[in-house]
């Protein structure tokens, strides 16, 4: 019970105090790969702290000391017990219910963003293959449109797509940059990290509503760390003019367009030089996403140590 409670408090604080801090931190901005991957480890370590909460409600083990067949005996015993004691049933089943409903959740939120991601970039790689001429520029489709325009697909058959319309509007150094800010995009496969928070952010969303709009975030910090990618490559004065030119339009579903999201604080940030975060600094935050991800585990697994330690079970 002890267990239980530490863990879904834990999930709690984690879901509402730490996504709000993560959600107005400054430092994003200046490693944006890392705040994905705190976005990710954030939501993994609610996540599993719910459903450790849950399968600790419905299943408790005391200090013993017996040999293992003992402790199966025990185990039904202690099961038999809690569930006769006042409100031992309806604790225990409210864990499982706890339990299988984030992992039915999860399946199902897992399932409906990759078959949608995948049916979609299929579609979509398909369409542009037949309109698109691959004659033009090297490693990219060139779609016939006046809007200048460019965007990439993830994936195996992934597509960087321009418009004969950028093309005419750009200069070779603004073209470069905007190529090499879809380059990055696929390198690091910003595809694969945001499909991840989509899944972890639509199973914690009707429980902990900062992760709703945490999306947003999370690909404006694609966007930044596709830039500053490119930015190692190209002139940042490129990157930032061929911005300027690019029209600010969404991006297509299952793609990441050059110019789709909040362009003004991109462009900022590209008139400055580009201001990383320390050593220790990137230490510290690599150690806390670590740490969001232990603890949980930690915590479910203290009745489990706690036995190994009265020499229940043995490690190893």
């Amino acid at each position: 019970m002890i267990s239980a409670i530490l863990l879904v408090t834990y999930a709690l604080t984690a879901g509402t105090l730490a996504a709000g801090w993560l959600r107005d931190a400054r430092w994003t901005g200046r490693a944006p790969r890392l705040a994905i991957a705190a976005w990710q480890a954030l939501a993994t370590s609610v996540l599993l702290s719910l459903a450790a909460g849950g399968l600790a409600l419905a299943i408790s083990f005391p200090h013993v000391s017996a040999d293992l067949a003992g402790l199966f005996n025990l185990c039904a015993e202690n099961l038999r017990h809690g569930y006769a004691s006042p409100g031992g049933t309806l604790t225990a089943l409210g864990g499982l219910t706890l339990f299988l409903a984030l992992l039915a959740r999860s399946v199902w939120c897992a399932v409906r963003t990759i078959t949608a991601d995948r049916r979609e970039r299929t579609a979509r790689v398909a369409a542009l293959d037949l309109v698109g001429r691959s004659d033009v520029l090297p490693g990219a489709l060139v779609v016939d449109h006046d809007a200048p325009y460019a965007f990439c697909i993830g994936g195996r058959r992934h597509r960087i797509v321009v418009t004969s319309g950028l093309l005419a509007t750009l200069d070779q150094a603004e073209l470069d940059a905007v190529i090499a800010h879809e380059h990055a995009h696929l390198r690091q496969r910003h595809h694969l990290a945001i499909a991840a928070c989509r899944m972890l952010f639509s199973t914690l969303a009707p429980f902990f509503p900062v992760f709703r709009r945490a999306m947003p975030q999370v690909r404006l910090y694609a966007e930044l760390s596709a830039d500053d990618s490119a930015r190692h490559h190209v002139d940042a004065g490129a990157l930032r003019n061929a911005l300027l030119r690019l029209a600010c339009l969404p991006a297509p579903s299952a793609t990441l367009a050059a110019s789709a999201l909040d362009v003004e604080t991109r462009l900022l940030r590209l008139e400055t030089p580009s201001r990383r975060l320390g050593r220790g600094s990137l230490a510290f935050g690599t150690l806390g996403i670590g740490a969001a991800i232990v603890v949980p585990l930690l915590l479910a697994a203290g009745p489990a140590l706690a036995m190994a330690w009265e020499g229940i079970c043995l490690l190893g």
